[in-house]
């Protein structure tokens, strides 16, 4: 009598426990603004609109997979954050079902604060708990002006801003910056000013939000129109904070001034334009600029300067300068120029201004260029504009420069530079040169762009520096593919080869990817589903005017691995320039489809262990694509001269093998199993010594659904 005692797979050692879904999700509920998070210890910010005025998150928790469980306990641990109200605990959470709380937010400084909200549960009888981050934002806003010719002050409400002694009939405008130094957004409402001489410029679109780090700036402007101090206000609204600041200034100049050149000495008054003798190149012309107080009362000079290429100041006073009634002062005004040309400036004399006119003697270059039939002057830092052209396309302008001054110019370098160099010269003559009055010299700026969108660089003729900026538009679509190799159904557990190609060249190099992807048939993912290079992306490059992709190991074939669970492989392939990455991918990109179809199981190995004189155990290795076994079949062959009792052991193992593959553990190794089965073996002996020795080999064969596993047998003696 032969007795069968059947032991559950056993898995080999090693496997990974899959990890379980996080069975809560929250929605955190900020004013109007929702969040929901899918996971726990994720972070929800809580912005609120100012220090000092509350905040508060309205968070929901939601029992989204396992048994119900009751939430006992709910904390807030962190700064400024604390419950609104104690929700009433015990909560039981089935399976969709939340409970909501309520949480303030009071900031007492500017700076990001963090707190846990935490919710302790019972779930059977494991005490465990589960949370998330409170983020809180506030905003700062401070205002700073900075005044003509002065430097950034910061003022607080209810400080002034304080204009200088302005010229009647001019304007002097402070620029004026809100920044937000928080660390969450804030809105300004609305921003006015009162007072007959003062004016607002620059105003943003409102109501606008400045976000943290971030600023808002308008400029803030005094036109006095009499000789005394002048009062305002300026206003500014924020969420929950308005804010008041004086506003004041002075009218009138008290300076007479006169300027004394080689011509003889002439009167001057403020905004009056100062004309200087016209000066060769390396050569100078000074102007000796004289200023008296003619007021009532002592005058304040903050500073003297001047502005506008070759214009200098010598002999300055020292300022600030106070001049008592009818004191004065003088300083020298040098023009020096170093380009030849008309040349402007402005000398400022406190508040009062002068324009500045004089004319350089000597070589002048001007430039231009063509770019679509049209003729362009472009100036020094000026933005050179290229014709579009499509990626790996080439574009072209005529550039010139034209010496329009009185003696030769010359030109020691010409160049360009651009990331990816996409912009380059072409048509230049052996440099240095020297291009003569009158003379022009041309040449050619080509633009080949190597991504999408707008390209920058620079062109540098010696000192004189262009800002070139071309637009890439979308290369030539990409030709169809298909794949070559495997098709169709697919076996089980094999490696078969499968290749990629346009049909058609394409004119630029190309980089992409090869995905795979498995939808199981059988609700399970097989992850040694994967190409031979390991994953489930492989590289691929198809050289410029070619057609078949190459993968990593230098073949134009790629091998994937079909594993041994039933279900789809899709293949998709991903396209792009290999240089600057423009995608080329159809919306919809064409994939292959393999089926790996559900099949009859598979054995392949027995392997005998465990033998003693009257039993023994059979490791049984196989696999079913559709993860279902129903029953394993042993046939026993005796020992010559032997007699088996029970020749045939069929086993229904359908329950255990559910069991295994339902099993998270059992993923990992897609269907492959390894049951262990002892057999212990009773019964009489004729010319053998032991029972065990009765059995010449045993054969199986398994069983699904879908049919029954080839024999495989070991023998036992």
């Amino acid at each position: 009598m032969i007795g069968v005692r059947w032991l559950l797979p056993v898995l080999a050692a090693g496997a990974a426990l899959a990890q379980t879904p996080t069975p809560f999700s929250y929605r955190v509920r900020v004013g109007t603004q929702v969040r929901d998070l899918l996971a726990a210890n994720a972070i929800a910010e809580v912005p609120a609109n100012a220090l000092g005025v509350p905040a508060q998150a309205e968070v929901t928790i939601t029992r989204t997979s396992g048994v119900p469980v009751t939430i006992n306990q709910v904390t807030v641990t962190g700064a400024d954050f604390q419950l609104a109200a104690p929700p009433e605990l015990p909560a039981v959470l089935g399976l969709g079902r939340s409970l909501t709380v309520l949480v303030n937010f009071l900031p007492t400084s500017s700076r990001a604060t963090e707190a846990r909200l935490a919710f302790g549960f019972l779930e059977g009888n494991r005490s465990d708990s589960t949370g998330i981050t409170l983020r809180g934002l506030t905003p700062e806003l401070v205002v700073a002006y900075t005044p003509p010719n002065g430097n950034a002050t910061q003022v607080n409400p209810g400080g002034t801003i304080l204009f200088p002694a302005t010229s009647l009939d001019t304007t002097a405008t402070a620029q004026v910056v809100i920044t937000n130094r928080g660390s969450g957004a804030g809105a300004i409402n609305a921003i006015s000013v009162t007072g007959a001489s003062f004016t607002l410029a620059g105003v943003p679109l409102l109501p606008a939000t400045i976000d943290a780090g971030r600023d808002l700036r308008f400029s803030l402007q005094f036109s006095p129109t009499q000789v005394a101090t002048e009062t305002g206000s300026l206003r500014i609204e924020a969420l929950n904070v308005t804010s008041t600041f004086a506003v004041q200034g002075a009218g009138g100049s008290p300076l007479a001034y006169e300027v004394v050149q080689d011509s003889g000495a002439s009167p001057l008054v403020p905004n009056q334009t100062l004309a200087l003798a016209d000066t060769r190149l390396g050569e100078k012309t000074t102007a000796l600029v004289r200023l008296r107080n003619a007021g009532p009362s002592s005058a304040t000079i903050s500073a003297i300067s001047v502005s506008g290429a070759g214009y200098s100041l010598s002999d300055l006073p020292v300022a600030p300068l106070t001049l008592p009634v009818g004191a004065g002062t003088s300083f020298s005004l040098i023009f020096n120029p170093s380009t030849a040309g008309r040349a402007l400036g402005r000398l400022r004399i406190g508040n009062d201004n002068f324009d500045l006119a004089s004319t350089a003697l000597g070589a002048n270059l001007q430039f231009n260029y063509v770019a679509g039939g049209v003729t362009f002057p472009a100036q020094a830092g000026a933005t050179i504009v290229v014709p579009p052209a499509a990626v790996g396309q080439t574009s072209q302008i005529q550039f010139s420069l034209t010496n329009t001054g009185t003696a030769a110019a010359a030109i020691s370098s010409i160049s360009v530079s651009s990331t990816g160099n996409v912009f380059s010269l072409a048509g230049l003559p052996p440099l240095p040169l020297s291009v003569s009055p009158g003379a022009t010299l041309p040449f050619t700026i080509s633009f080949i762009p190597v991504q999408l969108g707008p390209n920058t660089g620079s062109l540098r003729v010696d000192t004189q520096s262009f800002t070139l900026s071309g637009v890439g538009n979308n290369p030539a679509p990409l030709p169809e593919y298909s794949f070559s190799g495997v098709s169709g159904i697919l076996d089980p557990m094999q490696q078969p080869a499968v290749g990629l190609s346009l049909n058609a060249p394409y004119p630029l190099p190309l980089s992409g990817v090869l995905s795979l992807a498995f939808t199981s048939e059988v609700f399970s993912n097989d992850p040694s589903v994967q190409f031979s290079s390991g994953g489930r992306t492989v590289t691929f490059t198809v050289p410029a005017g070619s057609r078949e992709a190459i993968f990593p190991n230098g073949q134009n074939q790629i091998r994937l691995q079909t594993g041994s669970v039933a279900g789809t492989l899709t293949l998709t392939p991903s396209f792009a320039t290999a240089e600057g990455g423009v995608i080329l991918t159809p919306t919809t990109p064409p994939a292959l489809n393999l089926t790996l179809p559900q099949s009859a199981p598979r054995l392949l190995s027995l392997t005998l262990t465990n033998r003693t004189t009257n039993g023994f155990t059979l490791l049984v290795t196989g696999f079913a694509t559709g993860r279902a076994l129903t029953q394993m079949d042993f046939q026993f062959t005796p020992a010559q001269g032997e007699n088996v009792p029970t020749s045939r052991v069929t086993v229904n193992v359908e329950p255990s093998f559910a069991a295994w593959y339902q099993n998270a553990q059992s993923t990992a190794f897609g269907s492959q199993f390894t049951a262990s089965v002892p057999f212990t073996l009773q019964g009489d002996v004729k010319r053998v010594s032991n029972v065990v020795d009765t059995v010449q080999s045993v054969a199986v064969t398994l069983t699904n659904r879908q049919g029954v596993s080839a024999s495989r047998s070991i023998e036992l003696r």
